[in-house]
């Protein structure tokens, strides 16, 4: 997003913003409340350091690393997927059925 970050903050755009279309298919491995406003916040700021101060939402530091880290490479896969012409595997992570690895 290219708009001023102040604004987008005082604007709570993260909480009424809709997810593009070509990004959608993350919110079927972010379910939760939580989970869905950190990656609309994400999107929205570009990374997560002042996500619990911004919204007001509690969860440790580990947790958002982790969340962030799911993201990343959900959105790398894809990415590959698409470069590499593999509609088999894009379609398994567009339908929310790829298996990540949670780390522990």
């Amino acid at each position: 997003m290219a708009q001023n970050r102040d604004l987008l903050l005082l604007a709570k755009k993260w909480e009424v913003i809709e997810l593009p279309k070509e990004k959608k298919y993350l919110l079927k491995y972010f379910k939760t409340p939580l989970q869905t406003a950190f990656l609309k916040y994400v999107y929205v700021f570009g990374e997560c350091v002042n996500f619990v101060d911004h919204t007001g939402n509690q969860c440790c530091a580990r947790w958002l690393q982790t969340l962030y880290n799911r993201m990343q490479t959900l959105e790398s896969l894809h990415r590959d997927a698409k470069v590499n012409m593999d509609m088999t595997l894009l379609a398994h992570i567009e339908s929310g059925k790829y298996h990540l690895e949670i780390e522990k």
